[in-house]
Formats: C-alpha cells, sequence, structure tokens
C-alpha cells in the first residue's frame, strides 16, 4: 500500500513537473512570437530568399573562393541592384509619361486617338462608348473637368497605391539584406535547421529539410523567374511599338505573372487597343509577338517547377494556386513546401508495413 502511494506521490509530482516545463516553454514560445510578430514577415521573406539564391551563394563561395560575408555581401548588392534598378526605370517611364500628356493637354492637342466608327455597331455599349470616346477625343480637358470628383477619387486610390507598392520594395530591400546576413551565417543555421528537425523526426528530419528547400528555389525558379522572362519580353515589345505607359503595364503584368492571375488581364485591352490605333501590318506583328509570350508560361513553369523533385507536380501547384489565395505572395512559397512535405509524409506513412518496415516507393 505504501509503495503504491509512493508511486502514485512520485507520478503525480512528474505531471505537475511536465506541466510547469510545458506550460513555461509555451509562454516563452509564444511571447517571443509577439516580439517578433511586427518583423515576421520580414523574416520570413528573408529565409525565403537565402534558399532561394543559395544555390549562387555556393558558387561564388566555391569558384570565385570569396568567404561566407563576402560572398553574402557580392550577392546582396546583386539583388539590390536588380531590384531598384527596374523601380527606377519605370518611375522615370510613368513620370515622362505624365509630362507629355500634361503638355499636349496644356497646349490643347489631341490627347486621345478619335475612336473608329466601328465601335458603333457594337451591340448595346456601341454607341454610348462611340460619344463618350468622340468627346475625350474632341476636347479632353472639358471631359475631365465634368468628371472631377470621380478622378480625384482614382487619383487618391492611385496615390495610396503607389505608397503601398513603395512600402512593399522598401521591404523587400530590407528582406535583401537581411537574407544576406543569414548567408554569411549559412553553415551555422543549417546545422541548426538540421538539428531541430532532428529532435522533431529524427528519422525524415534532414530529408524535410531538403524537400522544402528544394520547393522554394523551385517554386521562385518557375514562378518568379518565369514571370520575370515573360513581362520582360512583353516590356521590350509595348517599348519597340510605343505604346504608352509601357512601365506601369509591365509591372501590372508582373504581379498578375507573379500571383498566378496571368497577365493577359491587362495586355489584351492593349492588343484591342493597338488594333483601333496601329497601321493594320504594326498591330498584326505587335499581335503574333505578344500571344506567344502571354502562353509561355503554361509551357515553361511546369518544366521548371518539377525539375529535381518526387512531388507531384500537381501538388506544387496546387499548393502554390491555395498559398497565394491564402497568404498572398508569402503564401506563394509556403503553400507548396507545407503541400510537398505533407505528401510525402502520407507517402511514407503508407508504403510503411506493420512489421515497422518500410516499403519499396
Amino acid at each position: 500500500m505504501i509503495d503504491t502511494e509512493r508511486g502514485r506521490a512520485d507520478v503525480s509530482r512528474f505531471v505537475i513537473d511536465l506541466l510547469i516545463r510545458v506550460a513555461l516553454i509555451a509562454s516563452i514560445v509564444v511571447v517571443s512570437l509577439l516580439l517578433l510578430r511586427p518583423v515576421l514577415p520580414l523574416l520570413v521573406w528573408s529565409v525565403i530568399l537565402a534558399v532561394a539564391v543559395f544555390p549562387l551563394f555556393a558558387i561564388l563561395r566555391r569558384r570565385v573562393h570569396l568567404r561566407n560575408g563576402w560572398a553574402a555581401a557580392v550577392l546582396s548588392f546583386f539583388l539590390l541592384t536588380m531590384l531598384f534598378i527596374p523601380v527606377a526605370l519605370l518611375a522615370g517611364s510613368a513620370v515622362e509619361s505624365l509630362e507629355a500628356y500634361a503638355r499636349m493637354l496644356l497646349k490643347g492637342d489631341h490627347v486621345v486617338p478619335p475612336p473608329a466608327e466601328s465601335i458603333r455597331s457594337w451591340p448595346v455599349i456601341g454607341q454610348r462608348l462611340y460619344d463618350f470616346w468622340l468627346a475625350a477625343s474632341d476636347d479632353l480637358r472639358t471631359l475631365l473637368t465634368a468628371h472631377v470628383t470621380q478622378i480625384t477619387s482614382a487619383g487618391r486610390f492611385i496615390g495610396r497605391l503607389a505608397a503601398g507598392v513603395a512600402l512593399e520594395v522598401l521591404q523587400f530591400a530590407a528582406a535583401i539584406i537581411v537574407s544576406g546576413v543569414l548567408l554569411a551565417y549559412s553553415e551555422r543555421l543549417t546545422d541548426l535547421a538540421g538539428g531541430i528537425a532532428n529532435r522533431v523526426t529524427a528519422v525524415r528530419g534532414r530529408h524535410f529539410l531538403e524537400i522544402a528547400g528544394a520547393t522554394i528555389r523551385n517554386v521562385s525558379q518557375g514562378v518568379i523567374g518565369v514571370a520575370l522572362l515573360q513581362t520582360a519580353l512583353l516590356g521590350v515589345g509595348m517599348l519597340v511599338a510605343g505604346v504608352p505607359f509601357g512601365g506601369a503595364i509591365t509591372f501590372a503584368a508582373l504581379v498578375l505573372a507573379i500571383v498566378q492571375v496571368g497577365p493577359g488581364l491587362v495586355m489584351l485591352p492593349v492588343l484591342v487597343w493597338a488594333w483601333f490605333t496601329f497601321p493594320m501590318l504594326g498591330a498584326a506583328a505587335f499581335t503574333v509577338y505578344t500571344i506567344p509570350l502571354l502562353l509561355l508560361d503554361n509551357i515553361l513553369r511546369p518544366l521548371v517547377m518539377a525539375r529535381g523533385l518526387q512531388t507531384p507536380m500537381v501538388i506544387i501547384l496546387f499548393g502554390v494556386i491555395c498559398g497565394t489565395l491564402a497568404g498572398g505572395l508569402i503564401g506563394l512559397f509556403v503553400g507548396p513546401v507545407v503541400l510537398a512535405v505533407f505528401y510525402d509524409l502520407v507517402s511514407a506513412w503508407v508504403r510503411e508495413r506493420p512489421d515497422g518496415a518500410t516499403l519499396e516507393p
């Protein structure tokens, strides 16, 4: 009876000690997350960038023989340059276009080309659109004066949008700098992450880390890389064709391509405008150049994202789409990583036999 009571007392003390330790650890974790909450998106972006560009970092260390700090500094400077040069060119193009249209408006020149007669035959909206377009072509200043309230509201919205974009660019630049710091200490951080993964699941911890890293790199190349290539070619085409506000349209196309909507949402109206403005030969050439580029991501993205991964392409694609809908641009990377790890866990569980052995895949 005494031994039983002692055993129960020992169990009670053990349970109480365990609960106190768990409560203390949980409190520390919660307080730490609350402290990091203001900069948590920045840290997530920094980790994503560090993982995505780690192959370039390894090349600088191995082939150029740079130390970790110097290699991280060189790579961070390169990424900052690649970020700010397009932003500066876009801002300069937008300002020049607005100044040119403002001078034309003050001189009384025709800013808006006259509409084509065929617009009148369009069903439902044809005549109204033709009249509105013709009024804008004849006297744009009078039309703007009549709609000054709507224009003011649109201007405020565009101003808030521009301020938000500028803030996002600065945050992304800060993430690049922090990712450089992470790369400089990549060996220690990799060992720490591997140790944590092994503590969580001793058998497959390192394997899950490899899946996460490969998925992030493939998504960054398949989504961001293909989107940059696609919109860069579209921007060159608009620059050669002389499309007004080509820089702003290119930036909008880039954002839509990254969030998986596609640049066609802004490029199809540009094609329609080209057929009403350019000569027939020029509009046909611009269309022949643009349409294949709008389909380029459908061909390149699956090839790049599935390269080197055992996870099926449909899992990665669902992760990209669902992650973007749930968490924005950060979810675009987190979603496929979570689904890829989940898929590997389920696959390992299905392959495992009741006696503990693992079936061959």
